[in-house]
């Protein structure tokens, strides 16, 4: 499955504190303050190129073969040596001086021999390579550890030729939609404020911008503000296997083709005589057919001046401030416009107001400056909102056409709703949050796990691990053992005391099941495809299972005397629990359908065990039960993305990619079925105390009742940014005040909210 499809503006100051710049190897990093632009400004080409899909190579298979359009990479590199004849602009440019490959190099991630494949395909390149992670790199065995060896990190930097280049992952962690989110953005706002003023910036990512896939509008507006503050000359991507150029609200953007297919070919960038121009070079003519002689062609992409200096912003928002909390029926908005070309510019020009994408009633009144031609203030009703998170866009265009958009984070907090605290981190939230005592237990993408003060959000500890952490924390009695993209199993104390470390010899992404009924045992899949069981006391392992062909990033389930999981190899797998012995190994629900066996896998949501059934759901939104022999019993097609267990035992409550939320009887029949906004990430619903929390793609808290799917109220925890981890819920002692619920978003938010039971509100959705 391609899924073609972030974020922390809000708070930037907050963002850069403690953020490094990685450099390039071999590179000069931008590190040290804000300077002068370096004097160097050379020319120079930059080979360019995308979606090289290199199929997996797993080591059982024995030597792998060529890759797919190995007759193009073969020609990239010969080409690559010589100065380029770019035909469209009658010029010779340099040869290449590195390269860009932006993401989407593998197919199915870089499961064991297969980044080798990738690198030997490219052997014969003359020029350095700068790689970034695609969709396909990240998703099924992500690439995170190549990145660190070969780059320092996901996302660096390096400078050349006077110019800065910025290589980031728009590619989200095990999960095919793209993101740009809050570890990616902190380090990017950092680099692009180390760098000198008006030194041109080249961007290199694998998704466009603007695609669909994003969290938009929110990551989207919120990112291109942001670049829009710096010289960003070009941003080079990939994703879409073609080629062409696009204007991203005022920044150009090109797309690097593919090695393979009818748009086999390479970009090149050049910088000549002041000029920026982008050509993509065909293996063979696209519009060349039958039998003809396929001439290899040059298509003219981009040509404009390099620009030395950054773009002129055209307003600001003055009002409201990030993070502005509103607990009235209407907000102000303060548009201070930067024009000056005519006189009557400011009263001529535009402006238009939106709320979540959607334009605004904004009814325009007299405003506090004395200069009402260049400032306006405008008030806008926001009673009818969702109480949380919501963003503000306003955009300026003049009488020319120029435009600008500027963005703004704000909250509307009714008196239904009780906030406790509200956080930002610099690093993005995909496991789960963990109720620990009086902690709230928080693993970050940056390798970070803290523990916060449940009531005040304030910070008890700190411990570092060496990689990205996915999947959720697991605790027991004073254990907290967490699994790390370094490739250990930790376990700490409630103070924050590493008590023992496994080495698991891969990233560690699954999700860790303590089992204290078989002498305190922990089961935690890695990304190379084994499962673990280790001693909880000290770490020791029990077993290992060797292995399936791909990660195991889910919760496993424990079912009879067997350990059931699914992997990326698109199988489900049952073992012994005290010994690890393969008890049968049955294919999902989706991909015991044939095709696309690994796109359709049973990895990215555990199953669950409901008065005896196992249920398993799939990346095809399969929903399938399965014998106790492995043989596949029923096989629905609900639409199921994510499944959660009912606290009675005996149902089922389901997620769909079509907004709906169920709850199922353990033949799978509904006992409700109720529209609430969903979605399709394998989030699986929480219930607390006869209450059913889900929380949306999109960020929305949803909190039914687990009687008859009631809506009881909602919460907009993220202004539309993704949230890929579950919700998290807690009963304070003052049971009068309600649970308490935990809502971690991939744009680094934090919120700790409850509803007021005996307060009523006439806003949507309370």
């Amino acid at each position: 499955m391609v899924l073609k499809r972030f974020l922390l503006l809000a708070w930037p100051i907050i963002l850069i504190l403690g953020v490094g710049s990685a450099a390039a190897p071999g590179e000069s990093g931008a590190l040290g303050a804000r300077a002068e632009p370096p004097a160097n400004r050379a020319e120079f080409s930059v080979l360019h190129f995308a979606d090289v899909h290199v199929s997996p190579h797993l080591l059982r298979t024995g030597a792998a073969g060529p890759p797919r359009g190995n007759g193009t990479i073969r020609w990239i590199c010969e080409q690559a040596a010589a100065p380029q004849k770019l035909t469209p602009f009658g010029y010779t440019a340099p040869a290449p001086a590195f390269a860009f490959a932006t993401g989407d190099l593998t197919e199915y991630g870089v499961i064991d021999d297969t980044w080798d494949v990738f690198l030997q395909a490219f052997r014969d390149l003359p020029c350095p390579m700068y790689v970034t992670p695609g969709n396909h790199d990240n998703t099924w065995v992500a690439m995170y550890r190549i990145m660190r060896k070969r780059h320092g990190g996901e996302s660096y930097s390096f400078d050349k030729f006077g110019c800065h280049f910025a290589c980031i992952s728009s590619a989200s962690p095990q999960e095919p939609v793209p993101t740009i989110d809050a570890k990616t953005r902190a380090w990017l706002k950092a680099d692009l404020d180390r760098t000198p003023a008006g030194t041109p910036i080249f961007i290199a990512m694998h998704h466009p911008p603007d695609s669909g896939g994003f969290a938009t509008p929110a990551e989207v507006d919120t990112l291109i503000d942001m670049l829009k503050d710096y010289n960003v000359v070009l941003i080079l991507y990939g994703h879409g296997h073609g080629t062409g150029h696009r204007d991203i609200q005022g920044i150009s953007g090109v797309m690097g083709g593919s090695t393979f297919g009818s748009n086999a070919g390479y970009g090149i960038l050049s910088v000549v005589d002041g000029m920026l121009r982008y050509a993509y070079r065909h293996h063979r003519d696209p519009q060349a057919g039958g039998t003809k002689k396929k001439k290899r062609a040059w298509t003219a992409v981009l040509e404009k001046p390099l620009p030395r200096t950054p773009p002129s912003r055209l307003l600001d928002i003055a009002r409201p401030t990030d993070g502005f909390i509103c607990k009235a029926d209407t907000i102000d908005v303060d548009l201070a416009l930067r024009v000056s070309r005519t006189p009557t510019a400011a009263e001529d020009a535009t402006v238009d107001i939106q709320i979540d994408g959607q334009t605004a009633r904004a009814a325009r009144r007299p405003s506090d400056s004395s200069d009402e031609k260049h400032h306006r203030t405008y008030s806008i009703a926001v009673g009818a909102l969702t109480a949380g998170a919501h963003l503000l866009t306003a955009q300026v265009t003049m009488p020319d056409g120029t435009t600008d958009r500027r963005t703004r984070v704000f909250r509307v907090h009714p008196p239904s709703v009780d906030v406790l605290w509200q956080q930002q981190v610099p690093a993005a939230i995909k496991a789960g949050l963990v109720i620990a005592d009086d902690l709230l237990i928080v693993a970050r993408n940056d390798g970070a796990v803290i523990a916060l003060d449940k009531t005040t959000g304030a910070q008890r500890w700190r411990f570092d691990t060496g990689g990205e952490v996915l999947g959720t924390p697991a605790w027991s009695g004073d254990t907290l053992v967490v699994g790390s993209g370094d490739g250990k199993v930790y376990a700490l104390d409630k103070h924050g005391k590493q008590q023992w470390a496994f080495d698991a010899g891969s990233p560690v992404y699954g999700w860790p099941l303590i089992d204290p009924a078989a002498r305190g045992t922990v089961f935690i899949g890695d990304n190379s495809g084994h499962m673990h069981a280790l001693n909880l006391t000290d770490g020791k392992p029990r077993w290992t299972f060797r292995r399936a062909d791909y990660g195991i990033e889910s919760k496993p389930a424990l079912w009879k005397d067997m350990l059931v999981f699914g992997a990326w190899d698109g199988y489900l797998y049952a073992v012994a629990r005290d010994d690890g012995e393969l008890r049968y190994k049955s294919l999902g629900p989706r991909s015991s359908e044939g095709k696309g066996v690994r796109y359709w896998a049973p990895a990215d949501c555990g199953p669950v065990v409901i008065d005896d059934v196992l249920f398993v759901c799939d990346r095809g939104y399969r929903l399938g039960t399965y014998s106790a022999e492995g043989k596949l019993v029923t096989n629905l097609d609900a639409k199921a993305s994510g499944i959660g267990p009912a606290q009675d035992g005996r149902s089922l409550y389901v997620r769909t990619t079509d907004n709906r939320i169920s709850k199922l009887d353990r033949g799978g029949h509904a006992r409700w079925d109720v529209d609430i906004p969903a979605g399709r990430f394998p989030i699986p619903p929480t219930e607390h105390e006869g209450r059913v929390y889900v929380c949306s793609n999109g960020g929305l808290l949803s909190v039914l009742d687990a009687t008859d799917g009631k809506l009881l109220w909602q919460y907009q925890a993220t202004p539309g940014f993704y949230v890929l981890a579950p919700t998290t819920v807690d009963s304070p002692a003052a049971e009068a005040a309600g649970p308490v619920c935990y809502v971690a978003g991939m744009d680094g938010s934090l919120t700790a909210v409850r509803y007021r039971q005996n307060t009523r509100s006439t806003r949507q959705g309370m």
